[in-house]
């Protein structure tokens, strides 16, 4: 394992301070949640910030829900990723408009299609 030796040497300047935010599921679970969690971090002044976000609650173990299902051969694997993917569109729709919907929407739909082919080959 090799390090670039720029980095190992690399000193943050005095006054480079960093802003870390870490918001878990419950944070993020709704939509006002989320603007919320936006506002904070547009608000935060710092100039270099870190945010790490959870995926929006419950849905880490709706996945593995619809793994289990999947591997069950329980076909309520497809409704269950519908209403997964419901959700998604539902708040994005709340929090978004114009070409970053449209945009979004099409990544999520990209996902859920890939999502649902490997369900898919799990449930084979």
């Amino acid at each position: 394992f090799s390090v670039d030796k720029s980095i190992e040497t690399a000193a943050l300047l005095k006054g480079e301070t960093w802003s870390v935010h870490k918001f878990g599921g419950t944070c993020v679970g709704t939509p006002k949640r989320i603007q919320n969690v936006a506002e904070i971090v547009v608000s935060d002044p710092s100039e270099r910030k870190v945010v790490v976000v959870s995926a929006m609650s419950k849905v880490t173990d709706s996945m593995y829900d619809l793994i289990y299902k999947a591997q069950s051969r329980d076909d309520s694997y497809v409704s269950a990723l519908d209403s997964l993917y419901e959700k998604h569109k539902v708040t994005a729709s709340e929090l978004l408009d114009g070409d970053v919907l449209a945009s979004f929407l099409s990544r999520l739909h990209q996902d859920i299609t890939n999502l649902k082919a490997m369900l898919r080959a799990i449930y084979i």
